[in-house]
């Protein structure tokens, strides 16, 4: 009796043991890579100063590809900062590279920047994009810092449009926004989840769960942006809503705790003169003491779909003539500098 209630017993225990198995849901092939890169050697034909194209096998087997610059001061063992600067929908990441200049070494010094792919050249948030883009800015995430000497409270998201909204994904997943530092989507389209035949700019929710407090967001819209208007409402391509930008920095402010007060404050010294350039620019500010302007927002009047730059770029060509009196992207990096993780 003794023999027959122990092995019943074994028994038992080897099916829960299966049974766990079983329910634990699929085992990760994916190789742990070191917990960071500092000490290592740059990649075979990478140098400092210049900018790469490489590939990227996701854990899952899918093939990616992002471009990286490696700025000239980098040291491989003194940990510095990363940005990730997303492309627009049906742009590349080369391009975004030359419309962001986030590689403009006179700017940007000791930042790595990182220039992802999106497959079929968007990103999720789109209507239109299916891929698993967080599940890829993870596991890329977690390749560069092991084969770079980054610093992990100074990595920095940033974006055009399509790539602008997936920032603002990034900002609101659990996991990501508590490794990435701060955030900066350029004319972003940020769809809510509102149905098409439902779409209500100026209250759409928006689904947002970030791991985290105090989540600094800079954002920059044109006032005459017809691709994604700063009134909101349903896309060019009538496919999803877009809640109006200030009502989106509003959420912002709201979900880290700073409420709708704010510091408006017009800035003509972001205005030069000449038929062809926007005509005024307001910077609103919420936040609090050492907080105010943890959330912060450039509306630039006569302004399209535009990144703000003071010289002619991809942006600003036949289609959207007016020209900035600013460059965005030094604000963007004091921004990136002024906030780091705890």
């Amino acid at each position: 009796m003794v023999f027959l209630t122990t092995c019943l017993t074994v028994v038992a225990t080897a099916i829960l043991s299966l049974s766990s198995i079983a329910n634990a849901g699929p085992v990760s092939t994916c190789p742990q890579p070191p917990p960071t890169g500092c000490g290592r050697a740059l990649p075979t034909q990478q140098t400092k100063g210049a900018s790469f194209d490489a590939q990227f096998t996701t854990c899952s087997t899918s093939k990616r590809s992002y471009r990286i610059h490696i700025p000239l001061q980098y040291d491989i063992n003194k940990p510095g900062p990363l940005i990730f600067s997303f492309h627009g929908h049906g742009k590349t990441s080369s391009e975004q590279e030359e419309l962001s200049q986030f590689s403009n070494e006179d700017w940007n010094p000791n930042s790595i920047v990182v220039y992802p792919q999106g497959l079929k050249n968007e990103w999720q948030g789109d209507p239109d994009a299916s891929s698993d883009d967080l599940t890829f800015i993870t596991e890329l995430l977690t390749k560069l810092q092991s084969q770079y000497c980054i610093d992990p409270k100074k990595i920095y998201a940033s974006g055009k449009s399509n790539g602008g909204g997936f920032v603002g994904v990034l900002a609101c997943d659990p996991k990501l926004s508590t490794e990435i530092a701060a955030f900066a989507p350029v004319s972003g389209a940020f769809y809510d989840n509102a149905p098409v035949s439902d779409c209500a700019p100026q209250t759409a929710p928006i689904t947002c769960n970030p791991g985290r407090r105090d989540i600094p967001i800079l954002e920059f819209h044109g006032s005459q942006d017809k691709t994604i208007p700063y009134s909101g409402g349903l896309n060019t391509r009538g496919n999803g809503c877009l809640p109006t930008v200030p009502h989106w920095v509003r959420e912002w402010s709201k979900r880290d705790g700073y409420g709708l007060t704010n510091v408006t404050t017009a800035r003509p010294d972001l205005v030069s003169k000449g038929t062809d350039r926007a005509t005024a620019v307001t910077m609103y500010e919420y936040g609090t003491d050492q907080k105010r302007g943890i959330v912060t927002h450039f509306l630039t009047e006569g302004l399209g779909h535009t990144w703000p730059s003071k010289e002619k770029n991809d942006d600003n060509s036949d289609k959207n003539p007016v020209i900035a009196g600013y460059d965005a992207t030094p604000i963007i990096l004091d921004f990136f500098q002024k906030w780091t993780l705890p």
